[in-house]
């Protein structure tokens, strides 16, 4: 039975780009939400793009919806929000009610499949996977996780799902975050230190970490695009849940967050932006980081200080998961945007991969 009805739990940013995604391959779809101004939003957001790609007419293979019972029908239903254990119980017990017994369930995988049996018990196990993929390059890569429970006849319906949409994926055993929300949020994270140790401005470290990557979008860029109170948030729930220090949101991004400067999405993150485009950094910054841009030093260091903790998760991921280092490096290329994935990087820039011993200059209260 092929997946050709589609549900989506949710109007936000991640639907707008799932539904296009949709939509161009094909797709019916419905999408779902209690606000009807964000439904509003969405709809006009896909429009807009859809119009400037001349393919208007896919609109009306699209419909919002506010009743659980348009989901009859469905295939698949795609959950794209990241709602309390209460709210979820909510709706999964309604839209169950009304989509057949073949219907497959696709989660947010940020909490992990596992800990949503366990709070919302009235999802069917068997039918249920993860999905998750990067809002940066949302075309070019997603992450599918399973479970001990899950049917084989699903991840197999579910794979031809995927192939027909024409993205790169992977399957994975379901864990916290997956790899690729892991690995973003060490991203992010280390990059933050390296800002916090006054290694240069954020566009420096951007346009370092571009060179030395071969990147459209350096770290503080990606970050301005999947929004600062996403990130923040994601891992936070990370932290938590694994308690990692690698995985421990940054005081810079909690101080960003609480002055309400998320991003590209509300004009004002890292950077400033105007129409979409970078007019400027933050000029908060040098209140909240006190030895931002002290001393400029190499792209070379900047994107060993940055790597190193990413390669470490990447090696603790491995163990953890029983994946092979092949599956990382795909997937920390595509989700980034890199010229190789981790692995890759490594072999391709040894020494700056060696962890060096403390400088004074890491120690900047006595520097």
């Amino acid at each position: 039975m092929s997946i050709e009805g589609i549900g989506i739990i949710g109007a936000n940013r991640r639907s707008v780009i799932l539904a296009e995604m949709l939509l161009v391959k094909g797709f019916q779809i419905r999408v779902y939400d209690s606000f009807r101004d964000s439904l509003n939003i969405m709809m006009s957001k896909l429009k807009w793009s859809l119009n400037q790609k001349n393919k208007s007419e896919l609109l009306s293979n699209i419909e919002a919806i506010q009743e659980y019972s348009k989901f009859k029908g469905a295939d698949l239903v795609i959950e794209t929000s990241s709602k309390t254990p209460e709210e979820r119980f909510l709706y999964f017990s309604k839209i169950l009610k009304e989509v057949d017994s073949n219907c497959i369930m696709a989660l947010n995988s940020t909490i992990p499949l596992i800990t949503s049996f366990e709070k919302i018990s009235v999802l069917p196990a068997e039918r249920v996977v993860g999905l998750n993929f990067s809002e940066v390059f949302p075309n070019s890569f997603m992450e599918v996780s399973k479970t001990d429970y899950t049917d084989l006849g699903v991840i197999e319906r579910f794979s031809e799902f995927m192939d027909k949409l024409g993205v790169k994926y992977s399957i994975i055993n379901d864990r916290p975050g997956g790899i690729m929300e892991r690995l973003a949020r060490v991203y992010i994270n280390s990059s933050f230190e390296v800002l916090f140790k006054g290694k240069g401005f954020p566009y420096e470290i951007d346009c370092a970490m571009k060179d030395m990557c071969g990147s459209v979008y350096g770290p503080f860029e990606f970050l301005d695009i999947i929004s600062i109170d996403y990130d923040y948030n994601t891992a936070l729930k990370l932290y938590e849940m694994l308690n990692r220090e690698s995985l421990k949101p940054h005081e810079i991004e909690l101080k960003l967050l609480q002055y309400g400067q998320l991003g590209r999405k509300s004009n004002l993150g890292i950077y400033i932006y105007e129409d979409g485009s970078i007019a400027g950094e933050n000029p908060i910054l040098p209140n909240i980081i006190k030895y931002l841009g002290l001393k400029k030093v190499e792209k070379e260091e900047i994107f060993s200080d940055i790597m190193i903790p990413v390669l470490e998760e990447a090696k603790q991921i491995a163990k953890e998961i029983m994946i092979g280092e092949q599956d990382i490096e795909n997937i920390t290329k595509l989700c980034f945007g890199w010229s190789f994935g981790i692995f890759g990087f490594q072999k391709k820039y040894p020494s700056l991969f060696v962890v060096k011993e403390k400088s004074e200059f890491d120690n900047l209260d006595t520097f």
